[in-house]
């Protein structure tokens, strides 16, 4: 429906405004993410509770594109490097990030050298080495394994392990900013070769081991995997902070709850810790419930936007993209569906991304008037039902997102009637996540999936390659060779991103990528809707629980989660 444009000037005003006050309410008084930790000093014991709300599909590392997946990676598996709640990369099972300045990474970016901490072990006492690492990558680039993404590790020529096996060299192909970035928490960490070695890499992800993995090296391991129910984590005696007292809780059970009501239900109930990416219909709920905080992160890293099946002919018009683009009025998106738990964006980058966050880019015009002139000057003439056609074929296309969410689906009936406005219909088929991110998309099938909505992000660097190169694309082969699931190629756009990948200069990098942005907002292979703010609950006595603002978020820092008394 057409606003006045004065209309639209105070809801996005007053969209800024709630979304301040959240910000407000998740921040110290130095602006900080907001701190669960109580004043009391932390102590060892107790089994916390987390409601996931959505089924991992793998517990190997790169293994899956499910976030839910690598929240419970961050758990089981110690990464090389880990990023903290404030989006900094932090040293893991390395002893330092590498950097130019440290002479751990040559000038060009070709060159570089991860450092191992000595007398790391896996789970089951054997030695954790550069070997372990060496063959980790190996594993990855081997398209019989099925990576969720080989973007880095596939510039990879050859690997050097000293022979003291405490340090790895890595000689690239080409150079590549954000290296410790793709080996960043524990969705990206080392595998046991001891364990994975003896397989083929095809029948990894297909093994007992991909969702009960029985050697791993992190905080915890995992001592019972229910698929759709549950799964338990134990401390792990042998984890390589184990002598800093670390981790603090004795077990941790995430319990799959794929309906909010029931996450609601379960906090009301007082009969869970906590639970992440809470359905934001309920937040002035959320509030109201005693002995427990709402917890946000101020720094805004992921995107919601809807992606076009480019293997449709018809969404391979241009002018039907565009108009498309034009007809989505964001602020009821942001106001209506996400009760104001958003913020405006029309890139893939957030605000927490220095460089990649660009506060004035071209985003298109909200304009119907606009959209409806494009679409009658390219040939689609409106029908008697309200659909526009053009030789014989329909604007009417399949819109699908994860099932049992909420304000996705107050997204699509806003987008439904946006869409009817200018002639479009939308036909509304969801999926679980599971089915989803497993094999709806990546199959890319016209007719069945034509538009698809979810939440997206880059860990630690803004590098968008993996979303968005030729190289990205699933193929019938490897439908996880990468997650550009709008099946988008663009040469112009896979040269900017090897340049901005050869650079570690910020400004530099900012520069590059604002061209990046440009032919997103005049090319649209997707469409960003907004940026969320994604909410949490945790239990007053439950403590240290910090989400961060991108990658696996909820379980950043996890084995620094502890119970007051020592009791959840």
């Amino acid at each position: 429906m057409l606003k006045q444009l004065q209309t639209r000037f105070l809801m996005v005003s007053l969209s800024l405004l709630s979304v301040l006050i959240l910000l407000l309410t998740a921040c110290g008084p130095t602006g900080a993410p907001a701190s669960s930790t109580s004043s009391g000093k932390p102590v060892r014991g107790g089994t916390w509770i987390d409601d996931l709300y959505e089924e991992p599909t793998s517990l190997i590392p790169n293994g899956s594109v499910e976030t839910f997946s690598n929240l419970v990676d961050n758990s089981i598996w110690a990464p090389l490097f880990s990023g903290d709640a404030n989006g900094n990369i932090q040293p893991g099972l390395a002893t330092e990030v590498p950097t130019v300045a440290n002479g751990d990474v040559s000038p060009d970016l070709k060159t570089w050298t991860f450092k191992l901490r000595p007398g790391l072990k896996w789970s089951d006492g054997q030695p954790l080495n550069a070997d372990d690492v060496n063959f980790t990558w190996k594993l990855w680039d081997n398209p019989q394994f099925g990576a969720a993404s080989t973007v880095g590790f596939n510039l990879i020529q050859s690997a050097t392990v000293s022979p003291d096996k405490l340090s790895i060299t890595f000689h690239l192909s080409a150079p590549f900013a954000p290296f410790a970035a793709a080996w960043t928490d524990g969705a990206t960490a080392p595998l046991p070769a001891h364990i994975f070695s003896s397989m083929s890499p095809g029948s990894i992800l297909k093994s007992p081991q991909n969702l009960k993995p029985t050697v791993s090296s992190g905080p915890f391991t995992v001592s019972q995997s229910v698929p759709g129910v549950n799964y338990t984590v134990v401390r792990n005696p042998n984890y390589y902070l184990a002598a800093q007292g670390l981790p603090y809780l004795d077990s941790i059970v995430f319990r799959i709850v794929t309906n909010q009501d029931t996450i609601l239900s379960d906090i009301q109930s007082g009969s869970i810790d906590s639970s992440w990416f809470l359905d934001v219909t309920k937040t002035a709920t959320y509030k109201t419930i005693s002995n427990y905080r709402l917890v946000a992160n101020p720094k805004t890293a992921n995107f919601e936007a809807m992606y076009f099946d480019l293997h449709n002919p018809i969404l391979q018009d241009l002018n039907v993209r565009k108009a498309m683009a034009m007809a989505i009025d964001h602020t009821a998106l942001i106001n209506v569906a996400r009760r104001g738990q958003a913020s405006p964006l029309c890139t893939d980058h957030g605000s927490a991304y220095t460089p990649g966050y660009e506060p004035n880019a071209p985003c298109p015009p909200y304009s119907v008037s606009a959209a409806n002139a494009l679409l009658q000057q390219d040939g689609w003439v409106m029908g008697s039902d309200g659909v526009r056609t053009k030789n014989g074929q329909r604007l009417e296309f399949q819109y699908s997102t994860t099932a049992n969410n909420a304000w996705r689906a107050a997204d699509e009936n806003i987008l439904q009637q946006d869409f009817k406005a200018i002639g479009v219909k939308i036909d509304i088929q969801n999926y679980p996540a599971s089915t989803f991110f497993g094999t709806f998309l990546p199959a890319g099938k016209p007719g069945k999936y034509d538009l698809a909505e979810f939440e997206n992000n880059f860990p630690y660097d803004p590098d968008d390659a993996s979303e968005f190169s030729c190289a990205a694309i699933p193929t019938a082969a490897n439908s996880y060779s990468g997650a550009n699931f709008s099946f988008y190629c663009n040469k112009q756009l896979d040269s900017l991103f090897l340049k901005e990948q050869a650079t570690d200069n910020a400004s530099a990098r900012q520069q590059i990528f604002d061209q990046i942005h440009q032919i997103y907002l005049t090319q649209f292979p997707f469409v960003t809707l907004y940026g969320p703010v994604d909410i949490a609950m945790v239990k007053n006595g439950a403590n240290g629980y910090q989400p961060g603002p991108m990658g696996a978020s909820e379980t950043v820092g996890v084995w620094n989660w502890w119970c007051t008394g020592g009791k959840c």
